[in-house]
């Protein structure tokens, strides 16, 4: 995970000339999802790594919660995204989450990496990840 973290971190700031990161990371949530018939009706594990960065040029150290992207909108954008609906494939669910970081005018780019968890044989997990850069 710190490789991925650190990738992506890597990519938006050289993207941005520099950036501040606030991620929500390791978020495990039981939801519905999948396109396979005994992935319907059961929830299943899955993992939600978030990253959102505003470029390094704005940033405002003066202590105020209004200066800085609040990290805690991620949790919102999440929560909104997993009880709209349900969806049938991770990356249509990566993009519905990705669309909602993105909204907030200083986000500048952003990340989303969607695990599932707990798959009959494969000893880590599987699904998909999705970048954009404004």
């Amino acid at each position: 995970m710190q490789e991925f973290t650190e990738a992506i971190s890597s990519i938006i700031s050289d993207s941005l000339g520099g950036a501040t990161v606030v991620f929500l990371e390791n978020e495990v949530r039981n939801i519905e999802v999948g396109i396979h018939d005994y992935e319907f009706g059961i929830k299943q594990p899955v993992q939600f790594d978030i990253f959102a960065a505003q470029s390094g040029e704005k940033n405002d150290h003066s202590g105020n919660i209004e200066s800085v992207l609040n990290y805690e909108y991620l949790i919102s954008s999440l929560n909104s995204s997993i009880s709209s609906r349900r969806f049938n494939l991770l990356e249509n669910l990566a993009d519905d989450i990705i669309g909602r970081v993105m909204l907030p005018e200083e986000v500048r780019a952003a990340s989303v990496k969607i695990t599932k968890l707990g798959i009959p044989e494969v000893k880590g997990g599987i699904g998909c990840s999705v970048t954009r850069i404004k």
